[in-house]
């Protein structure tokens, strides 16, 4: 990965320690570097702690190292000081309840620092690479395979055009129902937060975005899908606002997510489909071919009963379908 350093933070890294240390150091100051592109107009960006430790498990040691020297900071708000209501004391802003993380911001003008080239490679693929990469080798492209920092999604060039690419090979798709609306009433539960209404569609086995239709009068269920998608992702305005009262205690729960900044909603939910569908049943497939596509895998046809069955009793919350390439 080319980044930029400067010679303050070259020094700083490489007075970490051993090699394995300082190459551990170049790792997440570059992981940083990368998220930094991503900052909002007050200049921090986010950082999840599982991204983090997912470079290196013991990156807090040099987050705080970097804290120290004043090279980054992190974002505070203010909280009761426990040994004295009347007083506020500085506290990080991060909520692993809610789900949005650490945001961090660069104290000093990297941009001014020159060029260097940080491997990022740990010499060990993860069996979810290793099968996407396998399936589309046979298939006779080569496999340029990225992971986004966003939601952790996989990343192939024939990805945006896999309907065709893919077509009339044998292979079919296995695919969620409703996928994130789902996966936010999932999230809702394992935190006890209900919403009367939201809870019953799925509680019920009803389609979420055929509900919206029905209840808002709208023009077909691709109407009700794109409304939920405003609803999420939006940065607090939806045009439909009847939603919000329809929903009112899932409205909450989104604008808690919201409350740092408006992508995080739109982060959680991906990162949460990345975990099950890459990080879950990809990387445990016991198939020899599967290609990733956000929230379903293309397989085999003939190993879709056995990869469907796998997939239903690993997450029975979840609604798979098939769709055909």
């Amino acid at each position: 990965m080319k980044i930029k350093i400067t010679n303050k933070i070259k020094k700083i890294l490489d007075s970490l320690g051993n090699t394995t240390r300082v190459k551990n150091g170049y790792e997440i100051y570059a992981t940083l570097y990368a998220r930094s592109h991503r900052k909002n107009k007050d200049g921090y960006f986010d950082v999840p702690s599982t991204f983090l430790k997912s470079i290196n498990s013991r990156y807090k040691k040099i987050i705080d190292r970097l804290l120290d020297e004043g090279i980054i900071t992190y974002k505070q708000t203010s909280k009761i000081d426990p040994k004295d209501i009347f007083r506020t004391i500085p506290s990080k802003t991060y909520s692993s309840h809610l789900g949005y993380c650490m945001k961090y911001k660069f104290l000093v003008n990297i941009s001014n620092g020159y060029e260097i080239d940080v491997d990022m490679k740990s010499g060990r693929k993860k069996r979810w690479y290793e099968i996407t990469a396998h399936s589309l080798i046979e298939l006779g492209y080569e496999p340029k395979i990225t992971r986004d920092s966003f939601g952790r999604r996989v990343h192939y060039p024939e990805i945006s055009n896999y309907k065709v690419e893919f077509k009339n090979k044998g292979l079919c798709v296995i695919d969620a129902q409703t996928s994130q609306p789902r996966l936010l009433w999932m999230l809702m539960k394992e935190k006890d937060i209900i919403d009367p209404n939201y809870h019953q569609i799925f509680n019920n086995d009803l389609d979420l975005y055929d509900e919206l239709k029905a209840a808002f009068n709208l023009k077909d269920r691709k109407a009700g899908r794109d409304l939920f998608v405003q609803w999420i992702n939006g940065n607090g305005f939806v045009p439909d606002f009847r939603i919000e009262k329809l929903y009112p205690i899932a409205t909450s729960f989104i604008k808690g997510l919201k409350k740092i900044y408006y992508k995080d909603s739109a982060a959680l939910l991906q990162r949460e489909e990345a975990k099950i569908w890459i990080d879950d049943l990809l990387e445990n497939l016991q198939v020899d071919f599967a290609i990733p596509v956000h929230d379903s895998l293309i397989i085999k046809e003939k190993d879709y009963d056995k990869v469907l069955a796998y997939c239903m009793a690993k997450y029975p919350e979840i609604r798979f379908k098939r769709k055909d390439l």
